[in-house]
């Protein structure tokens, strides 16, 4: 039995770790793309190359910023969130730092895309305002909020609940 399953258990074991020395010779996890969400962007203005390497090394320092400003949050939230035993503990502070690293992080997207839009040519400068417009919901009116369902596929209103 044990002579049976030695070379099955060496076989394998080989295999094992020719597939790990491919891993990482090769290094997949670094061959990447940007971001499908930044790609479409790209696409959707018709960058050329030059605007696209210009691009991909704008988007890298956003996301590294936006990392930092992300951990910092968590870790301010971490605290915040486990000192409900603490009693001489200031919540209103820390609840002010977590507010201005969410406008730090705010104004952070507000300058990536502010150096993206000068990359752009007049053309694209005008795709880019409409493409910003529609993803933060500009342009389009919602639905009536006074607090009833909206009509029926029939027109009427549905009764309160």
């Amino acid at each position: 039995m044990k002579s049976k399953l030695l070379p099955i258990l060496l076989i394998a074991l080989i295999f094992l770790n020719g597939a790990l020395i491919f891993m990482l010779i090769n290094k997949p996890h670094e061959k990447r793309d940007i971001h499908p969400k930044r790609n479409f962007l790209t696409q959707e203005l018709g960058f050329s190359e030059k605007q696209k390497n210009q691009f991909i090394e704008f988007d890298k320092i956003h996301r590294e910023n936006m990392m930092e400003i992300d951990q910092e949050l968590r870790q301010r939230k971490d605290i915040l969130f486990s000192s409900f035993q603490k009693t001489n503990f200031s919540v209103d502070s820390l609840i002010n730092q977590i507010g201005n690293l969410q406008a730090k992080k705010e104004a952070e997207v507000f300058r990536f895309f502010t150096i993206v839009r000068t990359l752009c040519n007049n053309e694209q400068s005008i795709k880019f305002d409409k493409i910003i417009k529609k993803a933060i919901g500009g342009g389009k009116p919602g639905p009536p909020n006074d607090r009833r369902m909206p009509p029926h596929e029939d027109g009427r209103h549905r009764p309160p609940r």
